[in-house]
């Protein structure tokens, strides 16, 4: 019963989960996390939520959000008002406009880097 409780307090927001037979065309916004594990085109919004892109994911979309983990593939221009974390499995191809970024080796990444503060 305790975790019912906390699961439905309107003040916690939590982690949505679009699992790996999701396909969605259209805008997501949310305030909270959001993990991606199918396949999403089209706007996403998460101005106070980090969007984690998982290995095997594809995202095609505009990105907004607060910070952004890709293990998987991203086409589109992404803003992290945060960070930016594209790990070695990732492949993404557009621009990023964040003021921190991490690419790691093995990564595949094609497009523009701007950072600001």
């Amino acid at each position: 019963m305790a975790d019912e409780s906390v699961r439905t307090q309107p003040n916690s927001p939590g982690v949505t989960r679009l699992g790996s037979t999701v396909v969605l065309t259209g805008d997501i916004e949310a305030h909270e996390d959001l993990l991606v594990e199918g396949r999403i085109q089209g706007k996403i919004t998460a101005p106070s939520g980090t969007l984690t892109v998982a290995k095997g994911a594809r995202v095609e979309a505009e990105v907004r959000v607060r910070a952004l983990v890709l293990y998987g593939e991203l086409k589109g221009t992404v803003r992290a008002a945060e960070k930016t974390v594209i790990a070695e499995t990732a492949e993404m191809s557009g621009d990023v406009i964040t003021p921190r970024i991490t690419i790691a080796n093995g990564a595949r990444f094609s497009g523009g880097i701007r950072m600001k503060e």
